[in-house]
């Protein structure tokens, strides 16, 4: 069984690098835009952008087909994880980005990344910060950007996770049961505490950021079904890379007698959702 009380679950192969591919393009069509319209690029010298937990480095190769022809000359993309299983050989990537590891929870950067970003990206930590403070996370970006420069933050927020059915005659009481046992497992065995996610924008005010757009949206009719796979997909492997004597780490129940009883529910158009949260904020100048 993976421990999983500090540590996150890296997750390899082609089949979770498509499932963050699918998260992206969700998102994508959910906002419409990349880049927060509300942050602004300088207009002069390089610019600069840092992607936390990076992946397979689909929203940098976004943001590099997105710059104008003079912007992309003199702007510099950089995406950290902290392993390279899902990173893009160099040679299919951009020539203005570059990927490396970093662990973003550090409480001590090297020189060279202080002070250094006009836009620092985080996207899906829900199920990364733990003990319920991402007050680490937040103190690495402020450290990495210039002053002025921009916090991108889109999240979603797993206290708000929830079965919804198409229509009221079906059942969706064994997903939420579901949900339930997997967000109580994800306290006990993950100390994972997501009642953070409710005060996002106090929070990065709290570290000294000045909180320009603080979002929460209802997923988009259109995008359920897919939406619900993609989350599925991380049910599904975080099920069989924690499962020991057919029980999640942290409670007493039969998870694949569970699992299997929401197959039925599930083929009759019962999603799991939960809000996207969207947030920008500036360093101050």
């Amino acid at each position: 069984m993976v421990d999983l009380k500090d540590k996150y679950i890296i997750s390899h192969g082609f089949a979770e690098s498509g499932r963050l591919y699918l998260q992206h393009y969700l998102w994508r069509a959910q906002l419409g835009w990349e880049l927060h319209p509300n942050i602004r690029l300088p207009e002069e010298g390089d610019i600069k952008f840092a992607d936390y937990g990076c992946g397979n480095a689909a929203w940098l190769i976004a943001i590099a087909s997105e710059l104008s022809e003079a912007q992309s000359s003199r702007t510099q993309l950089y995406g950290y994880d902290i392993a390279n299983v899902h990173f893009p050989r160099p040679e299919n990537l951009p020539s203005n980005i570059k990927l490396g590891i970093l662990d973003v929870f550090t409480p001590s950067l090297p020189d060279h990344l202080v002070s250094a970003f006009d836009v620092v990206h985080i996207r899906a930590f829900t199920a990364v910060v733990k003990g319920n403070n991402p007050g680490p996370l937040i103190a690495t970006a402020y450290k990495m950007l210039k002053p002025g420069g921009f916090l991108q933050w889109d999240e979603l927020d797993s206290s708000t996770l929830r079965a919804v059915p198409p229509v009221p005659s079906i059942s969706g009481k064994q997903t939420q049961k579901m949900l339930d046992v997997g967000r109580e497992s994800a306290k006990n065995a993950m100390n994972l505490d997501y009642s953070w996610l409710a005060n996002v924008g106090l929070i990065l005010a709290e570290h000294g950021f000045e909180v320009k757009v603080d979002e929460r949206i209802d997923p988009k009719k259109e995008l359920r079904k897919p939406l619900s796979d993609s989350m599925m997909l991380v049910h599904d492997n975080v099920r069989r890379r924690a499962l020991k004597n057919g029980r999640m780490p942290g409670v007493d129940v039969d998870i694949d007698e569970l699992w299997a009883s929401i197959q039925p529910e599930l083929e009759q158009g019962v999603c799991v959702l939960m809000d996207m949260l969207v947030l920008v904020a500036q360093k101050p100048a």
